[in-house]
């Protein structure tokens, strides 16, 4: 927790408050004022984690994460053993010479900006250098910055501490590996889980070397990379008081860009879910967008690793069709490479793909799913419906701030056509979006559903889809719900509504959630 406003921290003499990770940097820098300062000694303490009641891990251990309620599920004495666990199960894979000198290897670790999420990164510190490992402690990051961290640095992994999108009474981890390749379930998280599972207490010392280490200029060069051509415009930005108000603002102010700014606050309050996937979080976004005039419109999700994109009329464009929009720049730089995208994704993606003399590949719903995929065709560029999108050149990882910088160089090259008519020939075909059905027996449906639809083309990637010429859905359960998730597309609204219809017969009504 951070510090209450009567017990904040002050360097000597100086008016304004700092944070602990501040106050941890300028003593690892040996500040001058750190000398006389009455935290000098509490800035060396380790991290209390109190011994508490632990949580159920079958709840907290995602498909692709560790997330749960701070009150009783993510603790700091959790975190501590995380950082233990996955500094152990990182070692674990290294070859026996580098495995038998873990004060040779690092972990980047960064939080959101949450109430709760320093305390969890210093208790995660901790955890890592108990383990024998260094920690590289790179602050208040969005996500994206760790997989930089991991990648550039070359560290055994990065952690950061986030719960993206969801409520502020929630937080989380989120684990890469070496290399920046996803730690998920089946990839490593269920070892870090049996880790932590095993473990009784949390006092032992932290050997592992610690420093603070700053990325910021370095990842900003980085980002700049995927650059073009950027013309003077107005852009809408709604930051979604979360990370991406850290660098995005001043970025895009270099490019000459005029920012409309939404919610750049970073207080651990969110004045609507950050969460642009949802139509009404971009209400704010788009009535700013129609009053100032912008070319385009912005909304960041919590941890900036996901935006959503809404042009000049308000009008979003999904994903799917933002990756169609930046295949042929990436076609006509890499002639014939693979695009990976996942399998809700609209025909028009596949077929934009296959124009431009690319090879498609469909792959299962998740951001593991879509790395493996690019690794193994060395493929530049993948997107998901979700508002990820990955590129080879960032290590195969998802990075928000680059799809922003990708689509605001396309629009640059086309002067003369606004954002709206360069995807409206994208837009051929008519979709449900995804629409959750609350359903208890998910594989005893999607067997129902191929069995109802086996006249069409049926294939079982993930969950049941089932092609015809002129439409199709893809329905796909929950990793953690009793949901199915449905897709529709096709070529007439009036042949959408009609099987879309047909398959609430079946299904049930929508779900709320």
């Amino acid at each position: 927790m951070r510090n209450a406003p009567s017990d904040q921290r002050h360097c000597p003499d100086e008016k304004y408050p700092i944070t602990e990770s501040v106050c941890h940097a300028r003593r690892a820098r040996h500040y001058q004022k750190c000398k006389t300062c009455k935290w000098r000694d509490v800035a060396d303490q380790p991290v209390p984690v109190a011994e508490r009641p632990a949580p159920d891990l079958d709840k907290i251990f995602k498909a692709y994460d560790i997330r749960g309620l701070v009150d009783g599920q993510i603790t700091k004495h959790l975190a501590w053993k995380v950082g233990y666990g996955t500094a152990t199960a990182l070692l674990e894979r290294l070859e026996p010479e580098a495995r038998f000198k873990p004060a040779d290897q690092e972990i980047a670790i960064g939080h959101d900006m949450r109430p709760t999420s320093e305390g969890l990164a210093r208790a995660v510190a901790e955890g890592v250098r108990a383990a024998g490992v260094g920690a590289c402690v790179i602050g208040e990051v969005e996500t994206p910055a760790v997989y930089f961290a991991v990648g550039s640095l070359g560290t055994l992994g990065g952690i950061m501490v986030t719960a993206s999108h969801n409520p502020v009474t929630y937080n989380g981890f989120k684990i890469a590996g070496l290399g920046c390749v996803p730690v998920g379930m089946g990839s490593g998280l269920e070892k870090i889980k049996e880790i932590v599972a095993g473990l009784a207490d949390t006092d032992r010392p932290a050997t592992g070397p610690l420093r603070m280490h700053d990325v910021s200029s370095a990842y900003l060069l980085h980002l700049k990379k995927f650059a073009g051509d950027i013309r003077p415009m107005k852009i809408a930005l709604d930051c979604s008081n979360g990370m991406a108000s850290k660098w995005v603002p001043s970025l895009l102010r270099e490019y000459s860009l005029a920012v409309e700014g939404l919610n750049f606050e970073r207080s651990g309050r969110f004045k609507h879910e950050p969460n642009p996937l949802k139509e009404e979080n971009l209400e704010e976004l788009k009535t700013r967008l129609r009053a100032s005039g912008a070319e385009i419109g912005a909304c960041f999700d919590g941890d900036a690793d996901r935006v959503g994109l809404v042009d000049e009329n308000g009008e979003v464009v999904p994903n799917d069709l933002v990756t169609a929009l930046l295949v042929p720049g990436f076609l006509a730089r890499e002639p014939g490479a693979t695009i990976v995208y996942d399998l809700r994704s609209s025909w028009a993606l596949k077929e934009e793909i296959e124009k431009r003399g690319g090879v498609p590949r469909r792959e299962r719903v998740g951001h593991s799913h879509l790395k493996a995929a690019m690794r193994e065709t060395n493929a530049p560029f993948g997107g998901e419906l979700s508002g990820h999108s990955y590129y080879r050149d960032n290590w195969f990882c998802d990075n928000a701030v680059i799809t922003l910088l990708e689509v605001l160089t396309v629009l640059s090259a086309h002067p003369e056509q606004t954002f709206s008519e360069l995807t409206k020939p994208l837009r051929r075909y008519h979709t449900t979006g995804e629409v959750n059905f609350e359903v208890q027996d998910k594989s005893g449906m999607i067997k129902r559903l191929a069995r109802t639809f086996s006249d069409g083309k049926v294939d079982f990637l993930d969950g049941v889809t089932v092609e015809y010429a002129d439409w199709w859905f893809n329905c796909r359960p929950s990793n953690t719900e009793p949901l199915l998730r449905l897709c529709l597309e096709a070529r007439t609204e009036q042949l959408r509504d009609e099987k879309y219809e047909k398959l609430i017969e079946i299904l049930g009504e929508p779900s709320e959630h």
